[in-house]
């Protein structure tokens, strides 16, 4: 039977044998023979001859070289000393030896668990390393008032964390936007999570990380010095009584030179700093747009404009460019300032490429600039367009294709009497609206649509929701299915409760402010027969409504306004109810924004299929089949599909080419529905 043996003392023991006996439990001994004398006596104190301390708990980390254990140099248990004196004094902290030691160790990298395990060596030995994340300029977030710098840095952190979750959350220590690159510092073993992102979709763009050796972090110009000299190279550069940032010939510049900057491996990088330190040196955009006006980019061997991107990324209200006397060859090389849709010359009004091989082709490019720089006005010093017809080109393409005005297929004057009673009784005795033309199977719903484009010129505030979001049922918005059930509401009481909560309103006079209301109205068939005898259905009506209207919210006595969007579908009525009932009644509700006026023109040779086009008429249905074909191919809107068309010349092909090329960087109200291709 086994038995445990006994805490051996502490002082030294007269006796004991060399092996000790191998059917009890044994304390572990640390490895090789227990040390003796030349008499064969036991040594209690192998390390006093090296001066260490002794005692329990406290062991040298080597035996004696004399020691019969094994030849010298090597350390108790057979393990090398890893190139240190077997006679050295030095203690170790541990008090069994390398052996336990190193079993120590693995005990506390065990608790950390094994994932962690692996890494452990690389968080002692390794410093931070960094990376670089190109695409953030290309996503839907640049447009965001930080550039999209926190989305992007969210999105990392997220996606990283949830690739690495034995290593835990993912942190990224410090960040940097340098021209269209992100530059951030983690541990090693967070950036090698993060690594795992490359090629990942971001808003839209796809993501490059590489690893930044060191080589580049020493030429990045970082220090206070450097942004100092670059100052001082700006500042001669400056004419500040004509607004121009003269910077032509930068090679031959004497403050560069001695700066040694064209002497780093990518030399392109040193204009990217110069616009940096230049739009620090500003406050606000505003700023920049008031004190420079003009921008001079002569004699600095340009072979695409691609190499001063970062201008039109800094510097975007820009008036006038000098491009002369580099080697821009074509209008590819003038593409890179047109790639991006947040980052555009848009103000730009003179463009000089004067010495250029590109200048023999101007003219007949001069018209694909004028499309590309809509506020181009001078092209190599020559008149190009007066800005009457800028304006009068600008209107065209807000519009560019004439609003036909609206479709009224009435039957027997039904729908005319329901409108203009609907408007009058909702502003006045909405109970008796409900008693006209609702029964117990009428389904009315409302909601709010907070993200409707609007004109940045329109001065009209945006009104509070308050009064009107409890009701509001936008399924883009609300989730829940009890949510979405509870506020369709069915039948005329539940929808008096709703209509007897929301606030007063007016609509303007129907009749004599006519170009407030778009109306429109047309059949519809399948209704449900109320009478029951009809199985396919009974036809009806559906009627949309555009317009607007003031309410009083209650916060205050000041009316505000809004806009709105009403569909009914009508159909006969029930035995014992209302002549004509509303089946279905949906009401949008959005910030106000006024009405786009239909072409009165358009609206009249609609009717009139058969009569002869012009040939005006003729190429606008060509390019609006062209324009529905593109956006049916695309998934962009009318509008847009319209817009990447003429900027194509109306080539089909050019167009798809151009959309592939961008389509990243188009704004959520391009795509039809707001649902991205």
């Amino acid at each position: 039977m086994l038995s445990a043996s006994q805490h051996p003392p502490r002082g030294p023991r007269g006796s004991a044998p060399r092996g000790g006996g191998r059917g009890g439990i044994q304390k572990r001994r640390t490895g090789g023979p227990v040390p003796v004398d030349r008499d064969g006596d036991l040594v209690m104190d192998a390390a006093a001859p090296t001066q260490a301390r002794s005692g329990r708990g406290r062991m040298d980390s080597t035996r004696s070289a004399r020691t019969p254990s094994g030849p010298p140099g090597r350390a108790s248990g057979g393990r090398q000393s890893g190139g240190r004196s077997a006679q050295s004094s030095r203690p170790t902290p541990s008090g069994r030896g390398n052996y336990v030691s190193e079993k120590s160790k693995l005990s506390v990298i065990r608790g950390l668990g094994a994932g962690q395990a692996k890494v452990l060596p690389s968080r002692i030995s390794v410093e931070a390393t960094r990376l670089q994340i190109g695409g953030l300029n290309q996503s839907k977030a640049a447009s965001n008032p930080d550039g999209g710098l926190e989305s992007l840095l969210g999105f990392l952190e997220r996606k990283a964390s949830a690739l690495n979750q034995s290593n835990g959350a993912v942190r990224i220590k410090k960040s940097s936007k340098v021209g269209d690159s992100v530059f951030i510092t983690a541990s090693p073993e967070d950036i090698a999570a993060i690594q795992k992102l490359d090629t990942f979709t971001f808003a839209g763009a796809a993501l490059t990380i590489r690893v930044v050796d060191s080589s580049d972090q020493q030429t990045e110009p970082k220090t206070n010095e450097v942004r100092e000299q670059f100052k001082e190279v700006l500042a001669r550069r400056y004419d500040g009584n004509a607004k121009l940032l003269n910077l032509s010939a930068l090679a031959t510049d004497a403050g560069l030179q001695k700066m040694g900057m064209f002497d780093v491996k990518n030399p392109h990088k040193i204009f990217l700093a110069m616009m940096v330190v230049a739009s620090n040196m500003f406050e606000s955009r505003q700023a920049k747009r008031e004190a420079i006006v003009s921008v001079s980019l002569t004699d600095n061997h340009l072979e695409d404009v691609k190499e001063v991107m970062s201008l039109v990324e800094y510097f975007p209200d820009i008036k006038n460019i000098d491009l002369s006397r580099n080697n821009l060859a074509g209008m590819k090389s003038l593409d890179a300032w047109n790639s991006n849709y947040n980052f555009k010359f848009r103000h730009l009004e003179n463009l000089v490429l004067a010495g250029n091989p590109i200048e023999a082709e101007l003219p007949t490019l001069k018209d694909a600039l004028a499309r590309r720089y809509r506020k181009l006005q001078t092209l190599n010093n020559v008149p190009l367009r007066t800005p009457e017809q800028i304006a009068a080109d600008l209107d065209h393409a807000a519009t560019l294709f004439p609003i036909s005005g609206p479709r009224f297929n009435d039957v027997s004057d039904v729908g005319k009497t329901f409108v203009t009673q609907f408007l009058g009784l909702y502003d006045t005795d909405r109970s008796a609206l409900l008693a006209s033309y609702y029964d117990s199977e009428s389904v009315f719903s409302l909601n709010i649509n907070m993200s409707a484009p609007r004109s940045s010129g329109l001065s009209v505030p945006i009104q509070p929701w308050a009064e009107y979001t409890r009701h509001s049922r936008n399924l883009e918005k609300i989730n829940h299915l009890n949510a979405r059930m509870n506020r369709q509401y069915k039948g005329i009481e539940a929808i008096q409760l709703v209509w007897a909560s929301l606030p007063a309103t007016k609509h303007p006079n129907l009749l004599g402010q006519t170009e407030k209301y778009i109306i429109e109205c047309d059949l519809q068939a399948g209704l449900p027969d109320p009478s029951r005898q009809s199985a396919a259905g009974v036809n009806g009506l559906i009627i949309t409504m555009h317009g607007e209207f003031a309410d009083n919210t209650g916060a205050s006595s000041e009316k505000s306004i809004r806009s709105f969007s009403r569909t009914f579908i009508l159909g006969p009525g029930a035995p014992g109810g209302p002549q004509i009932r509303v089946v279905s009644d949906m009401l949008a509700l959005r910030a106000w924004a006024p009405l786009a006026q239909f072409d009165s023109a358009a609206a009249q040779a609609l009717p009139a299929p058969q009569s002869t086009m012009t040939p005006e008429q003729a190429e606008l249905e060509h390019k609006k089949a062209l324009a529905s074909q593109l956006m049916e191919k695309t998934g962009m809107t009318l509008e847009y599909s319209g817009l990447c068309l003429d900027n194509a010349g109306w080539n089909l092909e050019t167009a798809y080419k151009m959309f592939n090329e961008s389509k990243a960087n188009l704004p959520q109200d391009a795509w039809l529905n707001g649902i991205t291709s």
